[in-house]
C-alpha cells in the first residue's frame, strides 16, 4: 500500500496533515533554507513544508482563514522554485474519495473488441451516496500477454469527464482508454486486460480478452511511410506538433496555469493556445502529450523525429519537383 494513499491532497500533491497547522514562516526564509532562490509569490508569510520528498519538497501557505485553500509550490535544492498561479482546494485522500467505488465489467463484453471497444462500470458498492470531490471518471486499461505478470498504465492527469454522484447500487458506464501504440506492439492471441480508475486507484478484476491480428493492424503504422499515403500536408502537421511539444517542455508552469479552471477538452485546448500563443493544432498536441513527452529525457528522441520529418519532407519535395 502506498503510504501517501491516506494523505489529504492539494491538486495531485499528498500533504502531511500536521503540516497544515501552525503559523509557518516567510517564503524567502523557507526557500533559502531549502537551498533555492526565491521568486515572486502572492503571499509572503505562512509558508511551510507540506510534504518532504526524496528530490525536494512540496511547500504551501494558506490562502483563506479556514485553511481550505492553499498556495502551493515545489522547491528543489539548487534549482528554481515552481509555484502555482492559483490556490488549490484541500481535498480528501485518494482512499477517502474512492470509498465504496468498484469497477465491474458489463455482461456481454466482447473479448475481441479491440483497443477502442471496451467499457466498464463504475459502481457504488457502499451503503451511502458517493459524492465526487472534484474527481473525474477516467479508466485506463493495459494489456498483459499470457507470460506477463505486470502491466504499465499510461494516462494523463487532465483526462476524463467530471464524475457524477452515485447512490448505493448505481453505476456509470465509461470507456476503458487503452494506449493505441501499446496495443500495436501486442502479439495476437489470448491476453488479460486490467482496468484502473485514476487517480483514485480503483482496480478492476482482470478480464480475459483476445487480441486479433486485425485489431493490431488497424492501429499499427505502416513500416514504410512511402506506402502509407502520407501526404506532405500531414508530415508538415506532425512536424509543427512535434515542435510545439518540444517548445512546451520549458513552459510547464504556463501549461498548468492555462488548465486551471477548465472543465472540457475544448476549453483546455483553447486556454493553452491563448496562454502559449500557439495555434489550436499545436495546443491540442501539447494537451494530448504524455508527461514523458515534456520531460528532458525525451528531448533527444524528439529532436531525432523532427530531423527525420524534415528529411522526409525534403525528399517528398524533390520527388514532386
Amino acid at each position: 500500500m502506498d503510504p501517501e494513499d491516506e494523505l489529504p491532497r492539494l491538486h495531485h500533491h499528498a500533504v502531511d496533515p500536521a503540516a497544515l497547522e501552525g503559523e509557518g514562516e516567510p517564503f524567502v526564509d523557507l526557500v533559502r533554507r531549502c537551498g533555492a532562490d526565491p521568486i515572486p509569490v502572492p503571499v509572503a508569510q505562512g509558508w511551510r513544508i507540506l510534504r518532504q520528498q526524496e528530490s525536494g519538497a512540496v511547500i504551501g501557505a494558506p490562502a483563506d482563514a479556514d485553511r481550505q485553500t492553499w498556495w502551493v509550490g515545489t522547491v528543489h535544492e539548487g534549482e528554481s522554485v515552481w509555484a502555482e498561479e492559483s490556490p488549490a482546494r484541500l481535498r480528501g485522500s485518494y482512499a477517502e474519495r474512492r470509498r465504496g467505488l468498484a469497477l465491474r465489467w458489463p455482461a456481454g463484453q466482447r473479448p475481441d473488441a479491440g483497443p477502442d471497444g471496451f467499457a466498464i462500470d463504475i459502481i457504488n458498492e457502499g451503503e451511502r451516496r458517493w459524492e465526487p470531490d472534484g474527481d473525474t471518471f477516467h479508466v485506463v486499461g493495459a494489456v498483459a500477454g499470457p507470460e506477463e505478470s505486470r502491466t504499465m498504465m499510461m494516462w494523463m492527469a487532465t483526462s476524463g469527464t467530471p464524475a457524477v454522484a452515485l447512490d448505493p447500487g448505481e453505476y456509470a458506464r465509461v470507456p476503458v482508454v487503452i494506449d493505441r501504440e501499446s496495443w500495436a506492439q501486442l502479439q495476437p492471441g489470448e491476453a488479460t486486460l486490467r482496468a484502473w480508475l485514476v487517480p483514485l486507484r480503483v482496480m478492476g478484476e482482470p478480464l480475459p480478452i483476445t487480441v486479433t491480428v486485425e485489431s493490431i493492424e488497424a492501429v499499427r503504422p505502416s513500416e514504410r511511410w512511402e506506402d502509407s499515403g502520407w501526404s506532405l500536408r500531414e508530415m508538415t502537421q506532425e512536424l509543427n506538433q512535434q515542435r510545439a511539444v518540444s517548445d512546451a517542455a520549458s513552459r510547464l508552469p504556463d501549461i498548468v496555469a492555462a488548465l486551471e479552471g477548465t472543465m472540457t477538452d475544448d476549453e483546455a485546448v483553447a486556454a493553452m493556445a491563448a496562454r502559449l500563443e500557439v495555434d489550436e493544432s499545436a495546443a491540442d498536441a501539447i494537451f494530448n502529450a504524455f508527461l514523458r513527452d515534456l520531460h528532458p529525457a525525451s528531448a533527444d528522441d524528439r529532436r531525432e523525429r523532427i530531423a527525420e520529418l524534415e528529411q522526409m519532407m525534403q525528399q517528398e519535395r524533390n520527388v514532386a519537383d
